[in-house]
């Protein structure tokens, strides 16, 4: 019942999906679904919370990068590693994002926390594979850095489906490389204490 209602509001709105639509489409009658879920809210928010992110975003931790490759290939491997997630993730953040730019306090609500887990999961990474960028007191700025590009790919990838997700993604990492690397060359050439 929740992929279904996963699948129609991130269609249509959750604003434009009935608890009648959902009855019909999972099988079910309406006041079995009204038992679950007194209201739209609760629907939204228990399609979020199914998805388990933390315990997603652990996983994902799990992988490793060697820190004998160049800063900008584990910075790339870090990007991709969160862009490729949220590729997988397409219809929640469709959902999320319309909803949240509806201003539904739900949507609100639970993408904050999402995005609050998104944060610390890109830290954790950062801390792990590129461990440069935080000695240089950079982390937060290269977090920001990080979730601006992978929505900005994500918008340019809802709003061109035409265009290869692999594409987008690459050129987003490259961005982020660019950028992060620029910063940390002048900041070394500042401090020449920090490149050594």
């Amino acid at each position: 019942m929740l992929d279904t209602a996963l699948a129609l509001m991130s269609e249509q709105g959750a604003g434009s999906t009935s608890m009648r639509q959902l009855a019909a489409a999972s099988g079910v009658q309406v006041a079995a679904i009204y038992h679950y879920f007194p209201s739209k809210d609760a629907l939204l928010t228990a399609v979020i919370d199914e998805r388990q992110y933390h315990a997603r975003l652990a996983e994902q931790l799990e992988v490793e990068v060697s820190l004998d490759l160049p800063v900008e290939d584990r910075l790339r491997a870090t990007f991709l590693l969160f862009w490729n997630g949220a590729l997988d993730e397409s219809p929640v953040l469709k959902l999320l994002l319309g909803e949240g730019l509806r201003a539904e306090p739900a949507a609100q609500q639970v993408g904050s926390e999402l995005l609050t887990t998104f944060r610390f999961g890109v830290m954790d990474r950062l801390r792990a594979w590129v461990p440069e960028v935080v000695e240089a007191g950079d982390a937060e700025s290269v977090v920001e850095i990080i979730i601006g590009q992978i929505i900005l790919g994500f918008v340019q990838h809802t709003f061109e489906p035409q265009r290869d997700p692999s594409e987008i993604g690459s050129a987003a990492a490259a961005a982020v490389v660019a950028t992060v690397s620029r910063g940390l060359i002048l900041r070394d050439c500042r401090h020449p204490t920090l490149g050594s």
